[in-house]
């Protein structure tokens, strides 16, 4: 019987043999594909942080509309009646301005007037007023001024993201343009007599935002005293 003269072949080394390195072919195909996988992962990142942008932006131009409409339906519910004054214009609109004149509420209920006005800068849409007054020589003019284009006060900007407004009134059974009142009657504290004039009801605004083609429409009814 043959002696057995080899060096015997124990479990680690057995192991040993059978464990190897990555060939550089596995390595590159490895880093290869890890580069993908970060490439596809960035622009679908990169693809959610540009939604998340455009959901922002979106969200703050409805919010300026939803201010802007309120701030309007306020303002609607507060104005003047036109028979309460001897005929005094309290509506009046042109290219891109609305001039209102409305109640303002104090301690002892709506006793002080002033004019807001509505006007379009570039994109935006703002707020202006004059100081609330009793004094009827002071809120002419300040109507003045304001029917007649003059740069309003300085004031809150409700929406910016508007191209455009246009304002429509309902009186007489239908919608009609609303014409811009020269604002030439006085104020008077002495009432005079005449002829009745028929009053818009309800006003509608028809709102062009800068980033939307289709218009937003509302529409509101026309109080005060």
């Amino acid at each position: 019987m043959a002696a057995h003269t080899g060096a015997p072949v124990t479990t680690a080394g057995r192991h040993a043999r059978r464990v190897r390195g990555m060939s550089l072919v596995e390595l590159l195909v490895t880093m290869l594909l890890l580069s993908l996988m970060a490439v596809l992962g960035w622009r679908a990142l990169d693809g959610i942080l540009a939604s998340r942008v455009a959901l922002t932006a979106q969200l703050d131009a409805i919010r300026g509309h939803q201010l802007a409409f309120a701030q309007l339906e306020a303002d609607c519910a507060q104005l003047m009646r036109s028979a309460s004054l001897d005929g005094q214009p309290t509506l009046s609109a042109a290219q891109g301005r609305l001039v209102l004149l409305r109640g303002v509420a104090g301690d002892g209920g709506a006793d002080r007037m002033q004019v807001v006005v509505y006007h379009i800068d570039g994109d935006r849409l703002t707020r202006s007023t004059s100081a609330a007054t009793r004094d009827l020589v002071q809120l002419q003019a300040s109507w003045k001024a304001a029917v007649s284009g003059a740069p309003p006060p300085e004031g809150v900007t409700l929406d910016r993201q508007v191209a455009a407004f246009a304002l429509r009134t309902w009186s007489g059974g239908a919608w009609q343009s609303v014409a811009a009142a020269a604002g030439a009657d006085r104020l008077r504290t002495r009432r005079v007599v005449r002829p009745p004039v028929a009053e818009a009801l309800g006003l509608q605004v028809i709102l062009h935002p800068a980033d939307s083609v289709a218009p937003l429409v509302r529409m509101y009814m026309l109080g005060g005293g």
